[in-house]
């Protein structure tokens, strides 16, 4: 069992690096939420589903992106879930590099992959910029 002892004392961190930290998280979850707006077909309506058909994929995908879109935001802006949120935040990253690769894959020029490699990019920094992400290095689950 994990004593309180065990626990390391947070850091002191600078007010730039939480200040950065809520600055693109704040970014990385609105573009999130409004992602998922276009998954589920409620903004500029069939641009989704023509995206998933001329990348080869189902268009019922779109639906499941919304919903894990959605879920990722609310927990990343949910204090504490520490390990929910290292789920998350692969999740956002797998999300966006793989939206990257499967562009890249069929040829697509950078106009269409760009977006989702700045994207997956903005969700590694907000990662490394969580104050929290270098607490859960030392703490060991018994």
């Amino acid at each position: 069992m994990t004593t309180y002892a065990d626990i390391p004392a947070l850091p002191n961190y600078s007010k730039a690096r939480v200040i950065g930290y809520w600055i693109v998280t704040a970014f990385m979850v609105f573009e999130l939420n409004y992602g998922a707006l276009w998954d589920f077909n409620l903004l500029n309506k069939g641009y989704v589903y023509s995206v998933l058909n001329h990348l080869g994929y189902p268009l019922y995908l779109g639906n499941i992106l919304g919903v894990s879109k959605v879920a990722a935001a609310i927990v990343i802006l949910v204090p504490g879930f520490r390990l929910l949120k290292e789920w998350a935040y692969s999740g956002v990253v797998i999300l966006y590099i793989g939206g990257f690769v499967s562009h890249l894959m069929v040829g697509d020029g950078p106009g269409q992959f760009i977006w989702s490699l700045l994207f997956g990019l903005l969700a590694l920094v907000s990662w490394k910029l969580n104050y929290r992400t270098d607490i859960n290095k030392n703490l060991i689950i018994r």
